[in-house]
């Protein structure tokens, strides 16, 4: 079953994250992830923020194994130093066959 991660991302130094974008979205597209949401004029209620994303993963492993990806790992410093990262994993819910 896919797991998707809902990310917030609060900026201090947008350059830096930029620079992370650059980096990391030609990896997401290479490993097969589906950026489901990405939005920094999302309106966030009771929770800082400057931009959401939403990722779909096809399972755990996929997940995992994303984020343990070396290129990724030299990308991730660059969001790490440009913004505060929340994120939220969960089980996306099997799709039903309406009658």
């Amino acid at each position: 079953m896919s797991l998707l991660l809902f990310v917030t991302a609060e900026f201090h130094d947008k350059s830096e994250y930029d620079r992370y974008v650059e980096l990391s979205t030609p990896i997401f597209m290479r490993e097969g992830v589906n950026v489901m949401g990405n939005d920094e004029d999302a309106k966030f209620f009771d929770l800082p923020g400057d931009k959401a994303v939403l990722l779909e993963f096809r399972d755990k492993d996929h997940m995992k194994n994303f984020f343990a990806l070396p290129d990724y790992q030299a990308a991730a410093k660059h969001r790490d130093a440009g913004a505060t990262m929340r994120m939220v994993r969960f089980r996306r819910m099997p799709k039903v066959n309406s009658a």
